[in-house]
């Protein structure tokens, strides 16, 4: 022993150098019986991550017992929530506990609490084994009781004034992500990535976060109290700026993504004169969760790429507890190359939790991610290839523009048509042209399989990991491009669904706000510029889908009962601010109808130009979604809502707003 005097310093030395899988830490005055360190073993090959040695007969002093026994009960149990004998001499854990759970000591002697309290909310297994507390046999205590109980007493109330991070669980081998995660209030995840906590949405906000946000309500609730006019005319003219900034923004780049498409495009002789000898092999991701009834339409979409099969590695991704799924791809006839990945089970339940164990057994130089429903261009990985040759170095990532292969099903599919039109074919494109980061959208993603690696693949704690995953790769200095090659989706038809799906995806863009807006804007190497953009593009979205109501009900009264709210609304709104504001109710929202036009235009859907003037009442559907991903987001942040897919499939489903 080479470092400081005392049980810690001691026991995290002998830890350090420790070979074996399992440790066992033992008092040498032997009051702790050896002889119990066996059983204690066999609990922990049959699950236990930790086994704690339990006091239940003391043979030593009543002061002793009561002194440790008040602990427990003090601080163990009322301050941390833990049934442990937390002081016990005798422990035996696996060596990933302490992997996890590690820590400095500050104390001497004070090592058991934090070490158990860390574990503890890493979301291991911890049991207690019973024993006798035998006298001392041989030799002298080297501390002093009292000076020993006060210095852990001080410990115990540091460590809970202590906030704990997330602890992060390493991977299972060097050089792989595969069984990594995390451990977080008293939970455990594997995630099989190691993005780091201060890049994902494990947390959803910040204490700094929270701060900002309180303070921000604070104030204008103070202000509504002693000025009410004053307040709301200072809230109406931030957000009318903010809106009028958002109408010249879009207008901006849709007359740049008119006038300068930035597609990467392939010529019919480009693609005929590939060597299919010099291809690499390409692997597809498709994870699934109780849809195995939409497998054989994905595997004869994937039939169809023109791609040489045996460069082909193709995954279904299924969790381990969709049994159903599991048996049912055991009975298809399976082509050689298409193989049936399942997912360990594990928390969260989430696709890019999936994508992130497909990753880790991904075969291919290029991957790409298609949901089960997808219908991608037959062409399209032969134009991903050809397009990552010529991009620059620092592109990494191809986006595939997406659109329905069942517009016309009923309303809802066509206004979810225009407005993936608009989205992808024009709005994308002009971020693009701007060289600005792009939120990717959930499928038809390519990437060089390495440079996947090098981003540690995407966050099992966002919901709308791939638009978390378009902003990261941007801000550690790479680029997204667009191809111009198109996957089909299926429309949601059904409005139940509709909702459980749009609420989930602005869910995400919340947790993506929030986790990029955690430095200051988040964009320290592009000066503000591309901050500002983010602002609008993730942060204003979100922000106009949740305040457009409240407005649309103030602009209603205001006509049908002017006599009783109109010369307050009026005195709201001073000239430069008036103008402002409407300006983007009239021109804004008329240029926006004529964006969705644009959009079909350039698909040249030309019969669902006339349902863009009904749009508005799509509007009214995402606000309302926006309020129950609000909701969600501060209840249940990580739940996955399971949008139902094939519903096409079945035309007796279809009967909503046909």
């Amino acid at each position: 022993k080479i470092g400081k005097r005392g049980k810690a310093q001691s026991l995290v030395e002998g830890f350090d150098r420790a070979k074996n899988d399992i440790f066992v830490m033992i008092d040498a005055d032997l009051q702790y019986p050896p002889e119990a360190i066996p059983l204690m073993l066999e609990k922990i090959e049959k699950g236990a991550d930790l086994v704690v040695a339990k006091r239940n007969q003391y043979k030593t002093s009543k002061i002793r017992s009561f002194v440790s026994n008040s602990f427990r009960a003090l601080f163990a149990k009322v301050l941390f929530g833990m049934n442990y004998d937390v002081q016990a001499g005798l422990k035996a854990f696996k060596k990933e506990v302490y992997a996890v759970a590690q820590f400095t000591p500050t104390a001497g002697w004070a090592f058991d609490l934090e070490f158990l309290h860390r574990a503890t909310q890493a979301g291991f297994k911890i049991e207690n084994h019973d024993i006798v507390f035998e006298k001392r046999l041989n030799g002298k205590s080297k501390i002093s009781f009292v000076q020993a109980s006060l210095e852990i007493g001080a410990n115990a109330l540091a460590v809970r004034l202590k906030p704990i991070y997330p602890l992060h669980i390493p991977p299972e081998e060097k050089g792989s992500m595969r069984g990594a995660g995390i451990g977080f209030k008293r939970k455990k995840y594997i995630t099989h990535t190691t993005l780091h906590h201060s890049h994902s949405a494990i947390r959803t906000f910040l204490a700094t976060q929270k701060v900002f946000i309180l303070s921000l309500l604070t104030i204008f609730l103070i202000g509504l109290v002693l000025r009410p006019l004053l307040a709301l005319g200072i809230l109406i003219a931030v957000l009318s700026f903010i809106y009028f900034l958002d109408v010249v923004f879009n207008l901006y780049l849709i007359l740049k993504s008119l006038h300068f498409p930035q597609e990467i495009s392939s010529t019919e002789e480009e693609l005929k004169n590939i060597k299919e000898t010099d291809l690499p092999i390409y692997s597809i991701l498709c994870p699934l969760y109780k849809e195995a009834h939409v497998i054989p339409h994905f595997l004869k979409s994937i039939s169809k790429l023109d791609y040489p099969q045996d460069k082909l590695d193709v995954m279904l991704l299924l969790e381990e507890d969709d049994k159903a799924s599991i048996e049912a791809v055991k009975q298809m006839d399976l082509p050689k190359y298409v193989r049936m990945v399942v997912v360990p089970h594990s928390m969260p339940k989430t696709k890019p939790k999936a994508c992130n164990y497909g990753l880790s057994h991904a075969k291919g130089d290029y991957l790409v991610i298609y949901d089960a429903e997808d219908m991608p261009d037959p062409q399209q990985l032969k134009k991903a290839y050809l397009a990552f040759q010529k991009v620059n170095k620092n592109v990494i990532c191809l986006q595939a523009k997406l659109n329905y292969y069942n517009p016309h099903q009923n309303l809802l599919t066509r206004f979810f048509t225009a407005e993936y039109s608009l989205w992808f074919d024009v709005t994308l494109t002009g971020l693009q042209s701007i060289n600005t980061s792009l939120p990717l959208g959930g499928t038809s993603n390519h990437f060089r399989t390495n440079d996947l690696k090098k981003l540690e693949g995407w966050d099992p704690f966002n919901v709308t990991e791939d638009a978390d995953l378009g902003i990261r790769l941007f801000k550690r200095g790479y680029q997204t491009a667009m191809i111009d090659s198109t996957t089909l989706e299926e429309a949601n038809s059904r409005l139940g669904n509709w909702v459980r799906q749009r609420s989930r995806w602005i869910k995400g863009y919340m947790q993506t706000y929030l986790v990029h807006t955690r430095e200051q804007f988040g964009f320290k190497h592009t000066k503000g510029f591309h901050s500002l953009i983010f602002h609008l593009t993730i942060g204003g979205k979100i922000a106009f889908i949740l305040i457009n109501p409240i407005l649309w009900l103030a602009t209603i009264a205001y006509f049908t009962m002017y006599a009783i709210v109109g010369p307050t609304i009026e005195s709201l709104y001073p000239s430069i601010i008036f103008y402002m504001a409407a300006s983007s109710l009239v021109f804004g929202n008329f240029l926006f109808l004529y964006y969705y036009m644009v959009g079909l235009a350039k698909r040249e859907q030309w019969n669902l130009v006339k349902f863009v003037f009904l749009v508005p009442l799509y509007w009214i559907a995402i606000s309302w979604a926006g309020f129950i991903a609000l909701y969600q987001l501060i209840l249940k942040p990580h739940y996955w809502e399971k949008t139902i897919h094939g519903l096409h499939l079945n035309k007796k489903q279809n009967k909503i707003l046909a």
